[in-house]
C-alpha cells in the first residue's frame, strides 16, 4: 500500500476543503508514491518525533498542527528549528502530513471531541462552516455548543473542567455568577468566536489563547474560561490515530510518545 492511499481515506473523513484560509492541511514535504512502511501520530513535529519515527520505521508522520501555514517560511535550512524537521525528515524519505483546521471543524473532529470530553448533550456546529447551514443542522464547522448533563454554579463548572480536561490551571472571568448549563467550546485559540458564543446563548464558554482584553469582551454575561491551546486539542492525535488503525492493518502504527507539551507552568 502506498503512503498516498492512506492520505486519500483521511482526506475523505476529513476534507481539505475545510480548512481556514491560512492554513496548509495536508502534505508538508515527502514523496506520497512511497510504499507505507509504518505511521507515527503527533500534535506538534519535532526533531525528536522523526527520530522516534526512524526507530520504529515508520516513513510518514502524521500532526495536528502543519509546519508551514500559507505565509510562512521562505527557505528551508536545518539550522532553522522548521528547516531542521524537514530535512531530517526528507533525509530518512519521510512524508510528513498535518490536519488541522480540516480535522477541527469536520464532523467527527476535535470540536465534537471536546464536547464529548465535557459530556455536553444536544450538541451542534457553533460556527458553520462555509456553505453549510445556520439552521443549528450544520454538520461541520468550527466550536461546538451544548447542554451540560446538569445546571453548574461558576466555581463548580470551573472545577468540573479542570478535572474532566486534565488541567492544573486555568484563566477565567466571571459571567456575573449565574449558573451554567449552556457551554459552547473550541479548541485551541478561539478568541474569534466570543461573540458567536454569547450570541449562540452560551452561559460559558471554553477555548483558548485569549488575550488580555479579550476577556472583557463578554461583558459579564457569559463566563469565559481559557484552558491552554494544546489542552483543548491534544486529544486529536487520538482520533487520528483511530482512524488508521481501524482502517488499515497491514502497517504499524503509533501515537508519538516524544510529542510532549514542553511549556511549563510554577
Amino acid at each position: 500500500m502506498k503512503i498516498k492511499n492512506v492520505l486519500e481515506y483521511l482526506e475523505q473523513r476529513f476534507p481539505l476543503s475545510l480548512q481556514e484560509d491560512f492554513d496548509n492541511c495536508g502534505v508538508q514535504c515527502g514523496d506520497v508514491e512511497q510504499e507505507i512502511t509504518g505511521a507515527l501520530v503527533c500534535f506538534e513535529m519535532s526533531e525528536k518525533v522523526i527520530e522516534e519515527a526512524v526507530s520504529m520505521g515508520a516513513n510518514l508522520v502524521i500532526s495536528h498542527h502543519p509546519l508551514i501555514l500559507r505565509r510562512g517560511i521562505c527557505k528551508i535550512e536545518p539550522k532553522d528549528r522548521v528547516g531542521g524537521i524537514i530535512c531530517k525528515a526528507l533525509a530518512h524519505k519521510m512524508v510528513l502530513y498535518s490536519m488541522h483546521t480540516n480535522i477541527d471543524s469536520a464532523e467527527g473532529g476535535g470540536n465534537d471531541a471536546f464536547a464529548e470530553r465535557l459530556g455536553l448533550t444536544d450538541v451542534r456546529v457553533l460556527v458553520p462552516a462555509a456553505g453549510e447551514h445556520t439552521d443549528g443542522s450544520a454538520r461541520n464547522g468550527l466550536g461546538r455548543i451544548g447542554k451540560l448533563p446538569r445546571p453548574m454554579s461558576e466555581g463548580e463548572f470551573l472545577q468540573y473542567v479542570k478535572e474532566t480536561m486534565g488541567l492544573k490551571t486555568l484563566r477565567y472571568i466571571s459571567g456575573g455568577g449565574k449558573s451554567v448549563r449552556t457551554v459552547a467550546v473550541c479548541g485551541g485559540g478561539g478568541s474569534s468566536f466570543i461573540e458567536d458564543a454569547l450570541a449562540a446563548g452560551a452561559d460559558a464558554y471554553v477555548t483558548g489563547d485569549i488575550k488580555y482584553h479579550d476577556f472583557f469582551r463578554p461583558n459579564g454575561k457569559m463566563l469565559l474560561a481559557d484552558i491552554g491551546h494544546y489542552e483543548g486539542e491534544y486529544f486529536i492525535r487520538e482520533i487520528i490515530y483511530k482512524e488508521v488503525t481501524e482502517k488499515f492493518s497491514i502497517f504499524a502504527a503509533a501515537i508519538s510518545k516524544m510529542d510532549k507539551l514542553e511549556i511549563e507552568y510554577l
